[in-house]
C-alpha cells in the first residue's frame, strides 16, 4: 500500500518529502552537535583528560591572587642580614599545605591509574582475563 501511495506522489512532491526528512535529520544532529560542543562539555572532557594541568593551573592561580592580596611589603620587613623576608611565609605555608596534600593526593591517584592502564597494555594486551586485578 505504500508503494502506491509513492507511485501516486508527482517527483516534486517526492523530493519535497525528502528535503523534509532530511531537514529533520539535519535538526536532530544539530542538536546532537550542539551539546556536544557546548562549552561546559568541552571544558569537562578537558578536564577529564587533564586533570592535572587543571589542578596546576589552579593552584598557579590561587598563588597568584593570594600574593596580590597580601604584599610582601618587602621594604619595611628586612632584615640586618639582607635574607628573604620571614612575615607571610608562615601565612602561605599555612594555605598552601592543605593544597599541596591535596595535589599530591590526586597526582598519585592519577599517574597510578596511568600506569596500571600502561601497564595492562604492554604485559599482555591480547589476554582477557588482563583487566581484571
Amino acid at each position: 500500500m505504500a508503494r502506491q501511495q509513492q507511485e501516486q506522489l508527482t517527483s516534486k512532491q517526492q523530493v519535497l518529502r525528502d528535503l523534509e526528512d532530511a531537514r529533520v535529520s539535519l535538526a536532530h544532529h544539530a542538536s546532537l552537535a550542539a551539546e556536544e560542543w557546548s562549552p561546559r562539555a568541552v571544558i569537562t572532557r578537558s578536564f577529564e583528560k587533564h586533570r592535572a594541568l587543571w589542578i596546576g593551573g589552579a593552584a598557579l592561580a590561587g598563588l597568584a591572587l593570594l600574593k596580590i592580596a597580601w604584599p610582601s611589603g618587602e621594604s619595611n620587613n628586612r632584615r640586618d642580614n639582607f635574607l628573604a623576608t620571614a612575615k607571610n611565609r608562615g601565612l602561605f605555608a599555612l594555605l598552601l599545605s592543605p593544597l599541596l596534600a591535596l595535589g599530591r593526593k590526586t597526582l598519585l591517584n592519577y599517574g597510578s591509574q596511568l600506569f596500571e592502564s600502561y601497564m595492562r597494555q604492554k604485559v599482555s594486551p591480547n589476554d582477557p582475563d588482563a583487566g581484571t586485578v
